[in-house]
């Protein structure tokens, strides 16, 4: 037994030094202590004494309830962005139900737990050798703890691109605070240490394109550009194309609104994406916004990179079911030596750069001179009747490069232009064609090149850039009609003063046709006999003394003697041909002719003189096609 020797200062002083008058004290007291306890219940032989007990219980640290882990898997295959938060979590308990904290350290050394005034209130750190990834709050036992830390790219400041954590967790108990004895590093692959730190990829300062490119043609964007991530071979890298740089979504890695191209196979560096122009886009010059990003959607620090790029502009274009000729009628001069109005074209123009142009213009001209117009013959061709000047020939072609004081075709648009997202315009013309025009339908007499032929139209379409497209030829071809037109110069036949039972001897008197068709000119003539009183409403008698009949007129091609061969008589009744045979006219200003000589015998039974007078009627005829 110990004892106090403050509570028992007297005792202890004399100890060993007892006398026999206490001693007989003593004994008469413990006679009768002993008496009266003896009979008043046991009698106790000695007296009680006490002693405090002391101990120092030791303080244990919080013990892992749930392992930690990394709440978002960071690892090769999946590794953080730079820039992005990794964030560790954990439950511990501590079995005082302090509360703890979550420590995460790039080493294994044991860290330092720091006793507190208070419980929670002071944090432990990992060992100054190490890196401190992070420390959480104070957390209660049993409950969730959680820690986090932002990454840098790896090679810059503490972090690398393979960076390894060990967990504890710790008190920070009033005496002796303390951290759990081994770290832990999670147990599982998909949370446990190390975690990656995935780079940005490198895009170089200048982004390249290889435009300008047609519509529905491409343009390539090229970069420098690369990944400096190994740790599992290489980052692909991909280049995404945006045509702003306000649509690009981070999280999904492309522009939703505004996407044009981006990287379509595996590679490393110098990423490139292809966009293919639409079909109907107008020349201008577009923009085009480049960003770089690796295989785990991790974007370039300097996104995005401006490249615009410039559309073509390109010829308008025609095709042959487009072009019509004459409302699909075959085409029929009609006008004596002159031209025939009101023949129609029309056909669509299209372009591929719309018909709207970058300024809100007509992109499409609308004036048919700007186009390349040609109404021909077909064996002629376009390569011959090109549209220009030169190859005008009233007879086989008519092209748009003559003055319209030489051939007047007017057009107009029939439709009007939308919007950028129309590609057409539809146009009517009226135009002339001359009487000299050569027929290409089937007669029998028209010549063998001419029936072969029919009458065509091309087209060539031009723009407000003055582009002009490749002229096709209709599919809509005409025939166009053999017009015979005779124009006798005078009126008259003037066979002077014969006496009766004579004649004139030769044929004398002339009458001129002019060819005003498009055929080779033959001519048929029929006649009224003569008299003092004749009008065409009121023919001649019968009377012999006073009437010079139909029969007695002659004509011949040329001076022949009256009465003789060659010559052939006038009727009255019948129509009969003299073969002129006036060429086909090649000319619109000069016509061609051919003189009918006559002659004429007065009966001898004549005995009215004065002044006769008849009508004589002339029709035009085919000539025989060796005669055109």
């Amino acid at each position: 037994m110990l004892y106090n020797n403050q509570e028992f200062p007297k005792y202890v002083r004399t100890a060993g030094k007892i006398t026999i008058v206490t001693a007989l004290a003593g004994l008469m007291v413990f006679v009768v202590a002993f008496i009266f306890d003896f009979g008043a219940k046991e009698l106790s032989k000695v007296s009680a004494q006490t002693a405090t007990t002391t101990l120092t219980v030791l303080n244990t640290p919080p013990s892992f309830l749930i392992n930690p882990y990394e709440t978002i898997e960071s690892s090769t295959s999946t590794p953080t962005n730079s820039s992005d938060v990794i964030t560790w979590e954990a439950v511990a308990t501590d079995s005082n139900s302090a509360p703890y904290f979550l420590l995460i350290c790039g080493g294994s050394a044991t860290p330092t737990a720091v006793d507190g005034t208070g419980l929670g209130d002071v944090a432990p750190f990992c060992d100054p050798s190490e890196i401190q990834w992070g420390i959480s709050a104070s957390t209660t036992s049993g409950e969730t703890a959680s820690v986090s830390t932002t990454t840098e790219e790896w090679g810059t400041g503490q972090f690398s691109q393979v960076a390894h954590w060990y967990a504890w967790v710790c008190d920070d108990a009033q005496v002796s605070a303390r951290c759990n004895l081994v770290p832990e590093q999670g147990d599982y692959s998909t949370s446990s240490s190390p975690f990656n730190v995935n780079n940005r990829p490198v895009f170089s300062a200048t982004l390249t394109n290889n435009g300008p490119a047609d519509p529905s043609g491409s343009i390539t964007w090229n970069s420098t550009s690369t990944d400096p991530d190994t740790a599992d071979g290489q980052d692909e890298i991909i280049l995404v194309i945006c045509n702003s740089n306000s649509d690009y979504s981070t999280s999904l890695n492309t522009c939703p609104s505004d996407f044009m191209a981006s990287t379509t196979i595996s590679i490393l560096s110098n990423a490139a994406a292809t966009y293919t122009v639409p079909t109907l886009i107008r020349d201008d010059v577009y923009p085009a916004y480049g960003y770089l990003l690796d295989q785990h959607g991790h974007e370039a620090i300097n996104n995005p990179l401006p490249s615009d790029f410039f559309v073509s502009n390109v010829a308008p274009t025609v095709t042959a079911g487009d072009l019509k000729l004459n409302d699909g009628a075959d085409l029929l001069v009609s006008v004596l030596g002159a031209e025939t109005p009101g023949f129609q074209l029309d056909f669509k123009i299209k372009d591929a750069n719309s018909c709207m142009n970058a300024s809100g213009g007509s992109e499409i001209s609308p004036t048919s001179s700007k186009h390349i117009i040609s109404v021909f013959r077909s064996s002629q061709g376009t390569t011959t009747c090109d549209g220009s000047a030169g190859s005008y020939d009233p007879n086989v072609c008519y092209p748009n490069g003559v003055d319209v004081s030489i051939w007047n075709l007017s057009c107009t648009a029939t439709s009007t232009c939308a919007g950028p997202g129309q590609d057409f315009m539809d146009f009517t013309c009226s135009f002339p064609l001359w009487f000299v025009a050569d027929p290409t339908d089937n007669i029998g007499t028209t010549p063998v090149a001419f029936q072969a032929d029919n009458w065509s139209f091309g087209l060539a379409g031009s723009d407000d850039n003055f582009a002009t497209g490749t002229m096709a030829t209709t599919s809509n071809a005409q025939e166009l009609i053999s017009f015979t037109g005779i124009g006798i110069v005078a009126n008259e036949i003037a066979y002077g003063s014969v006496e009766p039972g004579y004649n004139t001897g030769t044929l004398n008197a002339t009458s001129v046709a002019q060819n005003l068709g498009n055929t080779g000119l033959d001519q048929e003539v029929r006649g009224e006999s003569m008299c003092g009183t004749f009008s065409p409403s009121s023919l001649c008698s019968l009377s012999a003394s006073s009437t010079i009949g139909d029969f007695n007129q002659q004509f011949a091609t040329s001076g022949l003697a009256y009465d003789g061969a060659f010559v052939l008589s006038l009727s009255s009744t019948t129509d009969q041909e003299i073969e002129l045979n006036v060429n086909q006219p090649t000319t619109t200003s000069t016509y061609l002719e051919g003189t009918t000589y006559w002659g004429i015998a007065v009966p001898i039974l004549i005995t009215k003189a004065g002044g006769y007078t008849g009508l004589n009627t002339y029709t035009a005829v085919v000539a025989e096609a060796e005669d055109w």
